[in-house]
């Protein structure tokens, strides 16, 4: 996809007062030269392979080319259960729930639904078999990097990523659900909801391909986290290209990395954990100025296409949005692929202290949800799924009817869709709203009130009450046969991130435990942030927020045999959102009860480590992160190098969000997916 003229003239714009400031810089006084690695060290050229210099003479007397690469068998092996969030990891599936429609009154608000009417309830089994799959990824990846050194100012560097995922699972077919009473799922795009799993495209409303410089199908993705110009000249470096911009090195936790979103769409954040990342962030093109002012001061500016997070797609087995609901990415509708991000940081280092300010005005890559209309004209079946006449179908058409017009118009105005694959029940709605951290009441009000007045016209009223929301929720699930699909959009807002960190290295007796230890304070601070409503309601939740992390670290050799091992402790404090980004005041709810939120905001702590052998044949590695409120993981691992070009790792991840309230923590979202990860890598 190209971007369109808007575009490329606001990051003209912006780059062009960078490399104004740039060009003064290379005709000042040289102070330590910084190399590409200064800036990104995840994006160096390659060492080794064919070198092609020599005869261009000139511009091109130090042209020299360098490449290499790795070939890549990875596999996750389940030890826990399902994706939850899936149609056939859905915890109804099979089960028998008694649906007890309410009395609804027209035009009288708040008190509708508050009478139960048994003389139409039925029990509803969600027809979907579920499913135990042996394995929650296996892919074949294979990368290429190369390094074109042009003169001793110019090179260019390079990096491929291909992957290919056999998709041989237990998974969900949105096409076995067309004959069904209520027709099959009609809205959505086709390629993500209409059909086996998609794995790898990244697809939006109106755009099949959003990702530059990316060609995906289903079960393959080839993309270029590094395709950039670097220019160096003493204390200048400039790089223009597709790139990824780190700014963290913390494990689990981001606070000054926020550049860039994250590519969640192969492992989740299930991958190895003391990566920090580097395997994760989302490339852009963009422009990066970075100038070492002393030996000791360096400020680092960027310029960049706006791209946001990529979340699995639905029925994938990462999948961390309930796939009863369809979501339309406004990233194309919305203009917000002509948006850019940028900032500045400034790092300091004096001795045993360091220093650093950071400024970065974005978009937010996580984006927020909101309830949006289905646009899907399907009329409330007359027949329900076991053959009989369905009461509440033929009042909504007759109602319909007398108004000359047909119950499917209506619900095109509202956020529901008649289809199979949806939400059977009150009891599974409730279920789900606690568990992605929204308030079920709310979310079924906002529904009402927001999209007025079709919902009215189909009888809806708000409640009050959770028998109330209850009843009527039943009332509409049973009147569409077995199920309705829910429709949420996704946007995008702008924010401002603020940061500042001190470092300081302790001194103690040489050798000693405590000498030596890099204890690091980093703070940011998000006025106005957004975050998505916990009630799906148009308006965005909007709050000031915080974030601050200790980071301890320390290499320490206790033995001369063996190298030095790594240990850091982090410890995270967030005011208003969780790990994950989700407002705390969508915590707390029960399949019973509303979500009340927490207060306190949120804490993690994490404790990691890496101890390498003797030749570094092998390496074992931990890292533990623990939620205060009721979870924990933890991911040991073991990577064992037989010989040079061959590398074989495993790590087993070991997820537990029920220590109390399981919706009361951050990852329970995640502890479906205990597994054994096993790598095996040939490198050229």
């Amino acid at each position: 996809m190209q971007m369109n003229k808007v575009l490329l003239r606001k990051i003209a714009r912006l780059c062009a007062g960078l490399l104004a400031a740039g060009a003064l810089a290379v005709w000042a006084p040289p102070a330590a030269a910084q190399d590409a690695s200064s800036v990104d060290a995840s994006s160096t050229p390659p060492v080794g392979g064919d070198s092609g210099g020599g005869g261009f003479g000139g511009l091109f007397k130090d042209f020299d080319i360098s490449f290499g690469g790795f070939l890549r068998l990875e596999t996750a092996f389940s030890t826990g259960y399902e994706n939850p969030n899936n149609e056939r990891g859905d915890p109804y599936n099979g089960v028998s729930v008694h649906r007890v429609p309410g009395v609804p009154t027209p035009g009288i608000p708040l008190t509708a639904f508050v009478v139960p009417n048994p003389l139409l309830a039925t029990d509803v089994v969600r027809p979907l078999a579920p499913s135990n799959n042996m394995f929650n990824y296996h892919t074949v990846r294979g990368e290429l990097e190369a390094g074109i050194k042009i003169n001793s100012n110019l090179n260019f560097i390079f990096r491929a990523r291909a992957l290919v995922e056999p998709g041989h699972y237990s998974d969900f077919n949105g096409a076995s659900l067309t004959g069904t009473n209520e027709g099959g799922i009609t809205g959505g795009d086709p390629a993500l909801y209409g059909g086996a799993p998609n794995y790898f495209q990244y697809r939006v409303d109106g755009d099949k391909h959003p990702n530059p410089l990316e060609i995906a199908g289903p079960n393959y993705l080839l993309y270029f986290p590094v395709a950039i110009l670097n220019y160096t000249n003493g204390p200048l470096n400039i790089r223009v290209g597709n790139q990824q911009i780190a700014w963290g090195q913390m494990i689990f936790f981001r606070i000054f990395d926020t550049p860039d979103g994250l590519d969640l769409r192969r492992h989740l954040v299930l991958g190895k954990a003391t990566e920090e990342y580097s395997d994760s962030r989302v490339p852009a093109p963009a422009i990066r100025i970075g100038y070492q002012i002393t030996d000791s001061i360096l400020v680092d500016t960027f310029a960049e296409k706006f791209q946001p997070t990529m979340y699995p797609n639905p029925n994938t087995p990462y999948n961390v949005i309930p796939s009863q609901f369809t979501v339309h990415d406004r990233y194309f509708e919305g203009n917000y692929e002509n948006k850019i991000n940028y900032g500045m940081r400034l790092t300091a280092d004096f001795g045993q202290y360091s220093a650093g300010l950071m400024y970065v005005r974005r978009y937010n890559p996580d984006g927020i949800f909101r309830w949006t209309k289905s646009n899907v004209n399907k009329d409330f079946p007359i027949v329900s799924s076991t053959g009989g006449v369905n009461t509440l179908g033929v009042v909504e058409n007759t109602l319909a009817l007398a108004a000359l017009t047909n119950s499917g118009s209506r619900l095109a105005q509202t956020p529901v869709e008649v289809a199979p694959g949806g939400v059977y029940s009150a009891d599974e709605w409730f279920h789900y709203a606690a568990q992605v951290r929204l308030n079920g009441i709310g979310a079924l009000n906002s529904l009402i009130n927001d999209f007025e007045p079709a919902t009215g016209l189909l009888l809806a009223d708000p409640v009050t009450t959770y028998s109330a929301a209850h009843n009527e929720l039943d009332t509409f699930f049973t009147a569409a046969g077995d199920s309705l699909r829910g429709h949420i959009a996704r946007d995008y807002f702008r924010e401002d991130d603020i940061g500042l960190n001190f470092g300081y290295v302790t001194e103690a007796e040489p050798g000693s435990i405590f000498d030596q230890i890099l204890v690091h304070l980093e703070a940011s601070y998000t006025p106005n942030r957004t975050y998505t409503p916990i009630d799906l309601g148009q308006n965005p939740l909007r709050q000031h927020e915080w974030t601050v992390g200790l980071v301890a670290e320390k290499y320490q050799r206790f033995s001369e045999a063996f190298p030095a091992t790594y240990m850091v402790f982090q410890a995270l404090h967030k005011t208003k959102s969780d790990l994950f980004g989700r407002s705390l005041q969508g915590y707390g709810g029960t399949d019973t009860t509303a979500a009340p939120g927490v207060a306190g905001g949120a804490n993690y702590f994490v404790l990691a480590g890496i101890q390498p052998f003797p030749a570094s044949i092998y390496e074992a590695y931990a890292a533990i992160l623990a939620d205060p409120r009721g979870g924990v993981l933890a991911q040991p691992g073991l990577r064992w190098k037989p010989r040079g070009d061959i590398t074989v790792e495993g790590f087993y991840t070991y997820i537990n969000g029920h220590l109390g309230n399981p919706n009361r923590n951050a990852l329970s979202t995640l502890d479906f997916a205990d597994e054994f990860s096993l790598r095996l890598t040939y490198q050229f």
